[in-house]
């Protein structure tokens, strides 16, 4: 895709969020492109804001977007620059320092206290500016993002950090090409280019181990403290891995141990410390082939905690004694980037023993994953009146599958996949999680930001699985999409509200939901609310619309309320006491809305009779796959199993079944039980050859 077609798309994008959200232009592009730095895990939430004033000495000042969630302690800030033109116009070097100092002169008024002089203090810019100066020297640094539809001039030069009372500030353009690069990229996000020489002039030394896969290379090595200091304070968060940034959130920043290892005796730090494990997608060595140069898209997916741990020790305690002496033992693993996506994944959940492996892993190709991507592929949705074909329900396993099977079609055969799978017709794994954890009554999860609310979706389905994998089926999907109609629909009906401003609409669009719950809870024993009806009518009635509006006024009311304890209102949805305070409310409901509710046992019966059929499916499912694999591959596996002690006298009998040793073929329960014992294999080092 070139840079002319991918600015008509993502502007097409951004005029259907403003029609919908009854917002401007401007405003559109801003949360749209927050919402794909989200997903390129630059950042995890990104509030949309806008100011722009005067400040003192009449010098311009702007903010118009702020995450404050990132779990490395920093804080980004945003401002944008748009350009109202059908082409993709060019920002110069000049108009993006103004910007930038705009910025750069916001932060600096709102730390020292000025900016909030006279100024009303109900203003998210206001909230805003308080937060700032109350986290004072607790920021560990700067992020600076000057977000635009332009594309920078070809002449642009960098923009050098610089410091703030020591804090570190970094300035990041993303612009219309850096989109464009990250939504061509395989894994739908930026990699990371780190060049080792700027901290070791010759480079890392590592040992290449012996291994027999042609596709991994892993390296081991002992790397500088110093130097895993500086990379986590300059690139944060971004240095780790999805699963074990979601899990460091919920640790303490610092580990006592490893800070009184690093004081006390640092020189036998690498003796003490267990190491960490990253991953890589290529290296560049030094010209002797006996150092490393460079990494591309370094990833940490074990010792999270010891890397942000080091960063943190160093920065409260100024004058370590021999903290050169600090090495920490790496293992470094190099996967092939169109691997990455499966790969890295799969590593962190092995490397990690905290994470307890089930199966419902929240990785792509986990159980979970694959069952509703097979479910999303074969399940019709209802004809519209006026249409005459049906459409399908995208679900995304991967970060921008929809785009790449698109692209592998021809012209005529991308239009039919289009028209099949309409583009507003997807669902990602976030997506996802917003939906059930919004109707799970958890609001203020969905409120603290993609990660954790990821988490918590991730252990909401673990325990369902384990407990029956079978009632995640056709109904389970169809209720998955009427949720996602019944959200966006909500967010629609709040957007063109006359009492909605602009901001919070994310956090008013959640607790909407939740408090919906609630109310089929408390005003409806013995009903529950009806997925079935959205999914055929694929529109919510105007009853649940009506009520809806209702519930969205009481939510904003309350968010906003002055009496609230903490004045940034985003930051207040994050908290459980600002459900309690939503949970609790009244709320005048329509008796036309109580009117579509529908009999809890009548919805209950249509999930058991889900239940059976997928127990069925998955029975022949299980069945298929065994007989497919053929003897000589389940021969292989019991060789493996025998030699590991990880197969029982009942996995033998069955396994005879399956290698032609004895007559018959293995019954569906059978399969299950083999297929359950190739993945423990797999998880003890069998690889299966797809």
């Amino acid at each position: 895709m070139d840079l002319a077609d991918f600015y008509k798309d993502l502007m097409n994008t951004v005029d259907t969020r403003a029609e919908v959200e009854n917002d401007y232009r401007s405003t559109a592009f801003l949360a749209e492109v927050s919402d794909r730095l989200a997903e390129a895990e630059e950042v995890e939430q990104l509030t949309v804001l806008h100011f722009v004033g005067t400040g003192e000495r009449k010098r311009a000042v702007a903010v118009n977007g702020f995450d404050l969630t990132d779990q490395d302690g920093s804080v980004a800030l945003a401002v944008s620059v748009f350009a109202d033109s059908d082409e993709p116009l060019t920002l110069s070097t000049a108009d993006a320092r103004r910007a930038f100092q705009s910025l750069a002169n916001y932060l600096d008024e709102a730390v020292r206290g000025v900016f909030q002089e006279g100024r009303e203090e109900s203003g998210p810019e206001y909230q805003l500016a308080e937060d700032l100066r109350m986290r004072g020297r607790n920021v560990t640094r700067y992020r600076m993002y000057l977000i635009t539809n332009m594309e920078m001039s070809g002449r642009a030069k960098a923009f050098n950090s610089s410091e703030r009372d020591g804090i570190r500030i970094d300035y990041h353009i993303w612009d219309l090409r850096r989109l464009l690069q990250v939504h061509e990229s395989s894994q739908g996000r930026e990699e990371l280019e780190i060049d080792l020489s700027e901290w070791l002039p010759g480079g890392l030394e590592a040992l290449r181990t012996s291994e027999t896969a042609s596709d991994v290379k892993t390296y081991l090595t002992a790397v500088p403290a110093r130097v895993l200091a500086d990379l986590y304070g300059r690139y944060g968060s971004r240095l780790l891995e999805g699963n074990v940034r979601s899990y460091l959130s919920t640790a303490g920043k610092v580990n006592k141990g490893i800070r009184s290892t690093v004081l006390s005796e640092p020189a036998r730090f690498l003796a003490y410390n267990n190491g960490i494990t990253a991953t890589a997608t290529d290296l560049e060595w030094t010209a002797d082939g006996r150092a490393i140069k460079t990494i591309r898209d370094l990833q940490i997916v074990n010792g999270g905690q010891t890397t942000a741990t080091l960063f943190y020790v160093r920065r409260d305690n100024k004058d370590i004694p021999h903290f050169e002496d600090v090495f920490v033992q790496t293992k470094l693993v190099v996967v092939q980037p169109e691997q990455a996506v499966e790969m890295v994944p799969r590593i962190s959940r092995y490397a990690n023993s905290q994470n307890k492996v089930s199966e419902a892993d929240f990785f792509s190709n986990s159980p979970f994953h694959v069952r509703l991507e097979d479910l999303s592929r074969r399940i019709l949705a209802p004809a519209q009146p006026g249409v005459n074909f049906q459409t399908k329900w995208f679900y995304e396993r991967t970060r921008g599958q929809y785009a790449n099977e698109q692209r592998k079609l021809s012209v005529a055969d991308a239009k039919k996949f289009a028209a099949l799978f309409p583009r507003g017709q997807v669902i990602t794994k976030t997506d996802a999680a917003k939906y059930e954890v919004s109707w799970a009554k958890k609001p203020h999860l969905v409120s603290a930001g993609a990660q954790r609310n990821f988490l918590a979706f991730a252990n909401q389905v673990a325990a369902q699985w384990e407990t029956s994998e079978a009632s995640f089926n056709e109904v389970y999907f169809r209720h998955l999409v009427a949720k996602a109609l019944l959200y966006h629909r909500i967010r629609a009906l709040a957007a063109k509200a006359s009492w909605y401003q602009s901001g919070y609409l994310a956090n008013i669009v959640t607790y909407t939901m939740s408090k919906l719950a609630v109310i089929v809870e408390t005003h409806a024993p013995g009903k529950s609310f009806d997925f079935d009806l959205i999914w055929a009518r694929q529109a919510v009635s105007p009853a649940v619309e009506e009520t809806s509006l209702i519930v969205a006024k009481k939510v904003f009311d309350l968010l906003t309320d002055e009496r609230r304890p903490i004045a940034n209102v985003t930051e207040w949805a994050k908290r459980e006491a600002c459900w309690e305070s939503v949970r609790k409310a009244s709320v005048d409901v329509p008796e036309a809305f109580l009117a579509t509710l529908e009999s809890r046992e009548r919805v209950a019966q249509r999930r058991a009779d889900a239940v059976a059929v997928q127990k069925i499916d998955s029975g022949i499912m299980a069945q298929t796959t065994v007989l497919q694999m053929g003897a000589p591959t389940w021969e292989l596996v019991r060789r493996f199993v025998v030699a590991r002690r990880l197969a029982t006298p009942t996995h033998l009998g069955i396994l005879d079944i399956a290698t032609g040793r004895k007559r018959g073929i293995p019954s569906e329960k059978q399969s299950a039980v083999l297929l359950g014992l190739l993945r423990t294999a797999e998880e003890n080092g069998f690889e299966l050859d797809h």
